[in-house]
């Protein structure tokens, strides 16, 4: 492994795999923390979803309350401070609801959580961001996020995923 950058939380390193065949595979990987993702529940049939300005895009974009796990080690925790910073609630129930990663080419595990049982504890919102919270029913949320000008992956992920298994 040869790393080829690493500064401001990413770290990017020429890597070589082997094939079940015996031959190789040279890849550059991309490093960065983990994030987490929260399906928050405000009432059983409706969820808390994020309108945010997303600078780099120029546009709004509509995605599930999401953020790194930089300030703290336990994924968890991260869960409830970035709900508390971007929707100014808590919960009493967050469970880990699954892990996704979107490629092998990106080393970022991408945590999703179900929280429930919210309450108000707001945390103040980073300066950089530009967010508008909404409450509506899943089936309202997947078609915003799937609809956004950008598909925001792990929102869209988490909560195709989450209406598939209470449909079944």
């Amino acid at each position: 492994m040869e790393e080829l950058f690493n500064q401001f939380g990413w770290r990017l390193t020429l890597e070589t795999a082997q094939l079940p065949d015996g031959r190789e595979k040279k890849s550059v990987r991309v490093y960065r923390c983990d994030s987490v993702h929260i399906l928050a529940f405000k009432t059983p049939e409706t969820i808390l979803l994020l309108r945010e300005f997303r600078p780099f895009y120029q546009e709004y974009i509509y995605m599930l309350p999401s953020g790194k796990v930089d300030k703290e080690v336990d994924r968890t925790a991260a869960a409830h401070r970035e709900l508390r910073e971007e929707t100014g609630y808590d919960a009493y129930s967050l469970d880990l609801f699954g892990s996704i990663n979107l490629t092998d080419s990106i080393v970022i595990t991408n945590h999703l959580f179900i929280a429930k049982d919210l309450y108000q504890s707001p945390l103040e919102q980073d300066d950089d961001e530009l967010i508008e919270v909404h409450e509506c029913p899943i089936d309202d949320a997947i078609e915003k996020v799937l609809n956004s000008p950008k598909v925001h992956s792990p929102s869209a992920v988490a909560l195709l995923k989450y209406a598939r298994q209470v449909r079944q």
